[in-house]
């Protein structure tokens, strides 16, 4: 997630349940044509599309998918399966500026990257039968091609300490929080009430360090919790793969070396 951070996307809104099917919250970015979008799940990117429409029109026909597209059809499924289970579908896009230029031509910088992106970050609903699949519109309807397979990427980017925690640094402040079931699953965790003034805002991304590492894990932070908009941390896969290395139900310790730098290890040594 942190790499499509790096390179521009930003939050446009949320999935939300709406009777038998989903509807789309935006933030921003509603009309806006040519876009790059992703749908987002405790962090990690499940999915990544190119539309020529506003994403407004886009997004109404995962909405209300017609009988032969499919595309439309399975993503409707899979956002539903997210929000039955209480997982957020976070919608990220980045827009064409329309100021890249070769000569006289036009460079759809959304267009462009949108194979890219797929190849190297292999997105859960991207991948049909084992193959990668991006979207293709004809006649108004989207279908899938295929590209080409690719090696797997972990998602991880190499990295050392931060300037935040440089030896010697002293936290910023502290918490707490329990390994839940569902944090050891997906690679999350709620920060809760004694975060709130301690973590970055909604969207922005934050490193995580785990334990002793020098290396972050790249991690986004998220704030449409109802009320009081309390922080959640995401950091996918790579952390979920260092949860797991714990029992369920560790008391765990966050310090707190900038709104966006966190360290996290067990509180009694485990692990």
């Amino acid at each position: 997630m942190n790499r499509l951070l790096d390179i521009g996307f930003q939050v446009a809104g949320e999935w939300l349940p709406d009777n038998d099917t989903v509807r789309m919250s935006f933030q921003r970015l509603a009309g806006q044509h040519n876009i790059l979008y992703a749908f987002v799940c405790n962090g990690e990117v499940k999915y990544v599309g190119v539309s020529s429409q506003t994403l407004r029109q886009r997004m109404a026909g995962y909405r209300s998918p017609g009988p032969k597209s499919t595309t439309n059809i399975r993503n409707n499924r899979n956002i539903r399966g997210q929000l039955d289970q209480g997982v957020a579908v976070e919608v990220y896009a980045l827009p064409d500026s329309g100021l890249m230029h070769i000569g006289p031509f036009h460079l759809n910088l959304a267009a462009g990257l949108e194979a890219s992106i797929i190849t190297s970050l292999r997105p859960e609903w991207n991948i049909v039968g084992n193959r990668l699949m991006k979207e293709q519109i004809r006649d108004g309807e989207p279908e899938l091609v295929e590209l080409e397979p690719a090696v797997s990427s972990d998602g991880s980017t190499p990295g050392t300490l931060s300037e935040a925690q440089d030896d010697g640094a002293v936290p910023l402040g502290a918490f707490e929080f329990t390994l839940q079931r569902s944090y050891w699953k997906d690679g999350f965790f709620n920060g809760g009430v004694a975060a709130k003034d301690l973590l970055g805002a909604g969207g922005e991304h934050i490193e995580i360090f785990f334990g002793d590492e020098a290396t972050p894990i790249n991690g986004t932070i998220n704030r449409s919790s109802p009320g009081n908009r309390t922080p959640r941390v995401h950091g996918g896969r790579e952390l979920k793969w260092r949860f797991q290395t714990l029992p369920e139900l560790t008391p765990m310790l966050v310090e707190v070396f900038a709104p966006t730098s966190i360290r996290i290890r067990s509180k009694d040594g485990v692990g």
